[in-house]
């Protein structure tokens, strides 16, 4: 009998311990809310032009504390173009922490092609990629695919 009850505490311990270890995490339709700091998203986008879609997903656990496949599905959709809000609430320009050093788009200014395959040949690449995001409002791969084609 002392043997039954013991069995039965430590169900009841570990039961507890499950339930109050539990954290909520966002459900698959919340992941594109959780904000994410400016810096961590930069980090982001640049392992994701790089084509370090695991090392993408690592950053972002480590930003936001989601679970793995919360975070795979919040860098799937980065790379498709979707941009999480800020920590601060607002909404993170594709040009987070640097402005794209691009010519300067005036009338004179030679197409978008010619700019990105300018930033491109000087090994500007990343940047280039972020004109054609800008400026046509692709996501990341295509852009990619883009400035590649060049």
């Amino acid at each position: 009998m002392d043997g039954v009850l013991i069995f039965l505490g430590i169900v009841v311990i570990c039961f507890l311990v499950g339930v109050f270890s539990w954290r909520k995490r966002p459900k698959a339709r919340d992941v594109l809310s959780v904000p994410v700091e400016p810096a961590a998203l930069d980090t982001v986008l640049r392992l994701l032009l790089q084509n370090k879609k695991i090392m993408a997903i690592k950053e972002l656990r480590v930003a936001t504390g989601l679970g793995l496949a919360e975070a795979k599905s919040l860098a799937e959709a980065i790379q498709r173009g979707h941009r999480p809000p800020s920590a601060e609430g607002q909404h993170v320009p594709v040009e987070a922490d640097q402005p794209h050093q691009g010519p300067p788009a005036t009338t004179g200014t030679p197409d978008l092609a010619e700019r990105a395959r300018a930033l491109r040949v000087v090994g500007r690449e990343t940047e280039a990629i972020r004109l054609v995001c800008d400026e046509t409002g692709m996501g990341i791969l295509d852009s990619q695919k883009f400035v590649r084609a060049l």
